[in-house]
Formats: structure tokens, C-alpha cells, sequence
């Protein structure tokens, strides 16, 4: 297994278009990202984000990207070291 980058994005379940539209977005700038949903909890769509490990850290310029569109009720939280392929 490779190391990689990961965030959790948190939502509320009202959201969920804006956000796919997002991260479909977000796929297309950052083609490595992985991501996987999580189950939903307490009204919320929970999402993990991965990128491949690399030194010129694509998940730093994508934390900016998507600072830009975050709202007051989203969570990114992130990013965290791991093991691609372990969530």
C-alpha cells in the first residue's frame, strides 16, 4: 500500500448536489484524488478524500481550491497522513 493525503468532508444532507457537483469538479482538476463516501450520520454526508503521496502535495493546492467554495455548515478537516487503501 502507498502513502497518501486524505481529508473528511462533512455536509449536511441538503447540500449534497452542490457538493457532488464539487467534487466532480474537483476529480477533474485532481485526477488521482480518490473519493469514497462515507454512511451518513446525523443529517450529514460524510466524504473521504485521498491523494497519492508526492512532494509537490496536490492536496495542499486542492484544501485552497476548495477553501474558496466551502460554506459556514461544511467541514474539511484534513490533511492527514495514511495508508492508501485503509480508511
Amino acid at each position: 500500500m502507498s502513502r497518501e493525503y486524505c481529508f473528511n468532508l462533512t455536509v449536511p444532507l441538503e447540500d449534497i448536489d452542490r457538493v457532488d457537483e464539487l467534487l466532480v469538479q474537483a476529480k477533474q482538476n485532481y485526477p488521482p484524488m480518490r473519493i469514497s463516501r462515507k454512511p451518513d450520520r446525523y443529517g450529514c454526508a460524510r466524504f473521504y478524500l485521498s491523494f497519492p503521496f508526492s512532494g509537490n502535495r496536490p492536496d495542499l493546492r486542492f484544501q485552497e481550491w476548495f477553501s474558496e467554495y466551502l460554506e459556514e455548515n461544511w467541514d474539511l478537516f484534513g490533511p492527514n497522513p495514511g495508508r492508501w487503501g485503509l480508511i
